[in-house]
């Protein structure tokens, strides 16, 4: 056939390749949405992530500046029989600096974090205390499975979202 004849015998695009393309083109618009999802579930995590480190640096840190209330932090994490008093305008004992720590760090990762808390729990096969902070649905506990933080081997609990870090008082 000769260049002249096959040229005739085109007219356009068809339906069918119209349908194709689009079909194509939605293909990819819904995998770009999917992998815009993904990435602002990682930066929600990160940020949690970040977040939580941070208050459980302050947690120690805290703790490091009142080691006469060692016994608190490791005994006593309940903010419901914490004292009322304000630490930063007035003079606390040792014990009282540990409760209002203790309720401060509990206040600012409930405020913080979605579901956060904390808790101080000794740590595995050593002398120090750990802080645990959590978030959704994980507690700040040493267990066997889900909900809790970490195993009893010192390992973090698979999918688990919470960090751990270890304090010296």
């Amino acid at each position: 056939m000769s260049y002249i004849k096959l040229k005739k015998l085109q007219h356009g695009i068809g339906m069918p390749e119209v349908m194709v393309s689009m079909l194509l083109l939605g293909v990819a618009v819904i995998g770009f949405a999917a992998l815009q999802v993904r990435a602002l579930d990682s930066t929600n995590d990160a940020m949690f992530r970040t977040q939580a480190a941070a208050i459980a640096q302050e947690m120690g840190e805290r703790m490091r500046l009142n080691p006469q209330g060692a016994a608190t932090y490791r005994n006593n994490w309940s903010t419901t029989a914490v004292a009322a008093n304000k630490c930063e305008t007035g003079n606390c004992t040792p014990v009282q600096m540990a409760q209002y720590d203790m309720r401060t760090m509990t206040n600012l990762a409930a405020a913080s974090l979605p579901n956060g808390q904390i808790a101080v729990l000794p740590c595995i096969n050593r002398t120090n205390l750990c802080v645990y902070v959590s978030w959704n649905a994980t507690n700040p506990t040493i267990g066997t499975a889900a909900p809790a933080c970490s195993l009893s081997s010192d390992a973090y609990v698979p999918n688990a979202d919470c960090v751990k870090l270890e304090a010296s008082t």
